[in-house]
């Protein structure tokens, strides 16, 4: 798949951000980014379409156009609610629209090889991996390795054993001084890209392009319990 629309709206909290963007695959196998359009703030993921729609019309990509993106790339979380759900939403749209796959990947899955490398430069032998910790809601993070994504309340979290490196937008709030802070943040969108190939071609496992929640949501049901159905 050599024409990607990558579409990001999974960052939470104060880091939230909506970023579309078209990339496209070079003879040699890299990614390279060929237009992006970005917008800060907790909203800025529900108007992913727009900035979709924008990305595409740079590129060329735009509808009527001889050349079409082949894959569409979301990145499924871990992260905000809303903005899971829209960016998703929003892929889901474009990839059924262009009749193209869509594949979701995690902001780990795409860092995934950038924070190897780091463990590899810092003695692998001597961590015990890597961890992305990213903001979500107040007092809480979400914290993803190899192993799996869990949202945990800082106040409460058990620390695992062992020295970490330690990556993403939260990894300041990480003071353990036995692990090694990464200045590795977000992913970007040639590495976005990167992940929904390889999960395509089979090298990452199956993995749905559906919002991947690990906080409960805020919203909670009436005390009193839903009012009855009109009649």
């Amino acid at each position: 798949m050599s024409r990607i629309l990558v579409l990001d709206g999974s960052a939470a909290g104060d880091a939230a951000f909506g970023l579309a963007a078209c990339v496209q695959q070079t003879d040699g196998g890299g990614f390279q980014q060929i237009s992006c359009q970005q917008a800060a703030g907790k909203q800025a993921a529900e108007g992913i379409g727009l900035l979709a729609a924008q990305a595409l019309k740079d590129a060329g990509w735009q509808a009527g156009s001889p050349i079409q993106p082949e894959l569409v790339a979301v990145v499924v979380g871990p992260g905000s609610f809303t903005g899971l759900r829209a960016s998703c939403a929003t892929a889901a749209g474009y990839a059924l629209g262009l009749g193209v796959p869509v594949v979701g990947v995690t902001r780990g899955e795409a860092l995934c090889p950038v924070l190897d490398a780091e463990c590899a430069q810092h003695g692998g032998d001597a961590l015990q991996g890597w961890m992305l910790v990213t903001a979500a809601r107040r007092g809480r993070v979400f914290v993803e390795t190899k192993a799996g994504t869990q949202a945990v309340a800082l106040d409460a979290w058990q620390f695992p054993a062992g020295r970490w490196l330690v990556a993403g937008d939260a990894a300041e709030s990480v003071t353990r001084p036995d692990c090694v802070v990464s200045s590795t943040n977000i992913p970007n969108p040639a590495q976005i890209a990167a992940a929904a190939c390889a999960r395509l071609q089979g090298v990452l496992p199956p993995r749905d392009a559906l919002p991947l929640y690990v906080d409960p949501p805020e919203a909670k049901l009436p005390a009193a319990g839903l009012r009855s159905a009109p009649v």
